[in-house]
């Protein structure tokens, strides 16, 4: 795997731990503005991992 792809995998997991954060601090707020805001972040984080893990499997398959 190339540096690249290691960095690709360590942009993963960190958001994968951010997407974590972020719903564990949405199932403890009360408010429903601060809640909202939050499912607009987790979408968003949602997005990037996906967009992240096909260029992933993408880049893999073109070392093969």
């Amino acid at each position: 795997m190339s540096i690249n792809g290691c960095e690709m995998l360590i942009r993963l997991n960190n958001y994968k731990k951010g997407l974590k954060a972020l719903k564990e601090h949405q199932a403890t707020t009360k408010s429903p503005s601060v809640w909202a805001q939050l499912e607009e972040e987790v979408l968003d984080l949602q997005s990037r991992i996906k967009d992240l893990e096909c260029q992933i499997t993408k880049k893999n398959s073109q070392e093969i």
